[in-house]
């Protein structure tokens, strides 16, 4: 038996790399997976769409000969993660969200929009482009996982930016639309828990995982 594999999912605008830190932190024990969400990758032309997202995660599972898996995803990929456990629940073991909005603020999100047109190439993360990330942002634009909530049954852990007003509202929703989710909030995270508090996010990762085999 061998501790269940955990994968994580970037959000909009990022990359798998931003989770280095959380990787180092949570140590070898685990086994880990940061696959690049589907059609934000610069070199995949697919396009996102957050069905095609679920299905590549089944295909990677099949793949890799994976029965069960946890999932962690932050942002857009907090939203996929979500719709997985949703649409998969005997495949997701266990289901971490981090700053995932229910339903993203649309006019924040068109603000972000068109401050990125402006933007020079050098701002973005290695590997990510202004399309893809116009791309993300659009997709989550579009998205609404109200009616996604009732669905899960799988054990649900909400992690928020304690400075994250937005997120933090987020989370609440999530923890009482969830049953049984636990909520947690990061202080000293003023925006983003995965890069701004790696150490503090792979401590509630091992506390909520636990060491559960699969």
């Amino acid at each position: 038996m061998t501790t269940r594999t955990l994968f994580l999912l970037h959000g909009a605008g990022q990359n798998p790399p931003l989770w280095q830190d959380v990787v180092t932190a949570i140590g070898p024990d685990r086994p880990l997976h940061a696959p690049w969400l589907r059609g934000l990758k610069p070199t995949d032309s697919r396009g996102f769409d957050v069905a095609g997202a679920v299905a590549d995660l089944v295909d990677t599972m099949e793949l890799r000969d994976l029965d069960v898996v946890d999932v962690c995803g932050t942002g857009l990929g907090g939203m996929v993660a979500l719709r997985f456990a949703a649409d998969e629940p005997a495949r997701v073991g266990r289901l971490v969200l981090v700053d995932t909005p229910v339903v993203p603020p649309r006019t924040a999100l068109r603000v972000q929009r068109a401050m990125l047109k402006m933007a020079p190439a050098r701002s973005f993360a290695p590997g990510v482009s202004k399309e893809t990330m116009i791309e993300g942002l659009e997709a989550m634009m579009a998205l609404d996982l109200s009616t996604d909530l009732r669905r899960i049954e799988t054990p649900t852990a909400v992690i928020a930016a304690a400075g994250n007003k937005m997120a933090v509202a987020a989370a609440d929703l999530l923890v009482k639309g969830i049953a049984g989710a636990q909520g947690f909030t990061v202080e000293g995270a003023s925006a983003d828990v995965v890069r701004e508090r790696p150490q503090e996010l792979a401590d509630i990762l091992t506390q909520v995982l636990g060491t559960e085999s699969a």
